[in-house]
């Protein structure tokens, strides 16, 4: 009996003995048929292709080739990105692989009986289908099957270059990439005209590029401001739509019928394509948007697109601020120190004219009456003043210090600034007889400071030196 029961146990350890015999060299002889190759394993051409089907993880999609333009077979109003399947399509031109395996018996073993993907390509030949497996545990690169035959490991994971999710085939609309913005031009909530004028002679300086234009008046506009606020419209989240064929009761729903902004955008657009005459072309740009008063959310579209979005409440205020208190420059004023002639300056009731000399090896020089003043770092501190709050609605109290800058050009211009008390914060700036804003009243008073501290200095720096 004790005898019988050990043959039994011996007979079960022999029976499992031969299995991973078998098992091992099925498996020698799995790795036998794999052989290194380095070579094309399938390509087609685009123009080909009548048909293009992706199936991946949950989503499918197929698309069709008509006319030269593809088209989303499930909803023909689909706008189709052209580009995004031009790119996909050209990862399939010409496929190279590492390793080829044939005779394969189980393509389980290469995730290939239940694949990650599908994509079918149909031409007038017949269908072409190449199905996605998992990884290979030596080098990690991919296999794949191409109709059903050979499994090869593919050099690049091409799995990533594919989606079946309708989404991402979505033609949506972007603000143009402008190399150079020439005019911006807003209506509704938003009120602006700027225009790029950088040889335009509008002001006591050439600093600006930039300007709003109202008739024949210029203002200054800040460059910087002007690109970020560019860069805000080009941010925007598109990810969310309400439809992608909108009609007019669509536009009407949504209020974009009567928008409440309406953006325009003109400029210099860098030429796509081979055209090595033409860097650049004209392009312009119209976008609209709606918002409800304490609504969450808010809505745009691009002039020619049947494409609604839906951005958030914050991303509408920001596209509002195109205004000119939103983009005019923060510095109060920019001079041009080697074009100034004269500084008049007056506090406590008392005026004083300071003359410059200028010389290309020492700089300014400025005297007042017939003796050296420190107004070198005078200079430097109007520079750093900036606006805190622009606009012209404000009470102007106590006048505190003006200062008038004559420019040494052929006109002798001459401008002209005011600080009047607002409140213990802030002063009003007048210049040229123009409330332009507010300012840091602590940053006046330094100014002020420095001016009186160099006026009763006077000569002191020149008979120090000698």
């Amino acid at each position: 009996m004790k005898r019988a029961k050990t043959l039994l146990i011996l007979s079960g350890i022999l029976v499992v003995s031969v299995i991973a015999i078998l098992a091992e060299r099925a498996f020698k002889m799995h790795v036998d048929a794999i052989n290194t190759i380095d070579e094309e394993v399938f390509s087609i051409s685009q123009e080909d292709i009548t048909s293009l089907s992706v199936k991946k993880d949950a989503d499918s999609i197929t698309i069709e080739n008509s006319d030269g333009k593809w088209k989303y077979t499930d909803d023909k109003d689909f706008p189709v990105n052209q580009d995004y399947v031009s790119d996909m399509l050209a990862n399939f031109q010409s496929v190279h692989a590492s390793f080829i395996i044939d005779n394969v018996e189980d393509y389980s073993q290469y995730g290939l009986s239940n694949p990650e993907a599908t994509i079918t390509f149909t031409t007038a030949d017949g269908d072409k289908v190449i199905t996605f497996g998992t990884f290979s545990t030596i080098d990690e690169k991919r296999y794949i099957c191409v109709d059903g035959g050979s499994v090869y490991l593919i050099d690049e994971d091409l799995l990533e270059k594919i989606s079946g999710n309708v989404e991402d085939y979505l033609d949506r609309n972007k603000v143009y990439d402008f190399s150079q913005i020439k005019k911006l031009y807003a209506t509704g909530d938003v009120s602006a005209n700027i225009e790029y004028d950088p040889d335009g002679k509008y002001l006591y300086t050439d600093t600006y590029d930039y300007y709003s234009v109202d008739g024949d008046v210029h203002e200054a506009i800040s460059s910087s401001k002007v690109e970020s606020y560019l860069s805000t419209l080009k941010n925007l989240d598109l990810t969310k739509y309400e439809t992608y064929k909108a009609t007019d009761s669509d536009l009407k729903k949504y209020g974009l019928d009567n928008p409440n902004i309406t953006i325009k955008l003109t400029g210099e657009v860098p030429v796509s394509g081979d055209d090595k005459d033409k860097a650049v072309e004209s392009k312009s740009q119209t976008i609209y948007f709606s918002h409800k008063s304490d609504a969450d959310e808010a809505y745009l579209y691009f002039k020619g697109s049947t494409i609604v979005y839906t951005i958030t409440a914050d991303e509408y205020e920001s596209v509002a601020k195109a205004n000119y208190k939103d983009l005019r420059p923060d510095e109060i004023v920019s001079f041009d120190w080697t074009k100034v002639a004269q500084l008049i300056v007056g506090f406590d009731g008392n005026n004083y004219v300071v003359d410059v000399e200028k010389s290309k090896k020492d700089g300014n020089t400025y005297t007042l009456d017939g003796e050296t003043v420190d107004f070198q770092t005078v200079s430097s501190k109007l520079d750093t003043i900036s606006l805190t709050e622009v606009g012209d609605s404000y009470e102007k109290g106590e006048k505190e210090l003006s200062l008038s800058v004559v420019l040494d050009d052929d006109n002798t211009t001459k401008v002209s600034l005011n600080f009047y008390r607002y409140d213990g914060d802030s002063c009003v700036v007048e210049m040229d007889g123009k409330v332009i804003g507010l300012c840091s009243r602590s940053s006046m008073s330094s100014l002020r400071e420095e001016m009186t501290s160099a006026i009763l200095n006077k000569g002191k720096e020149e008979s120090t030196e000698e």
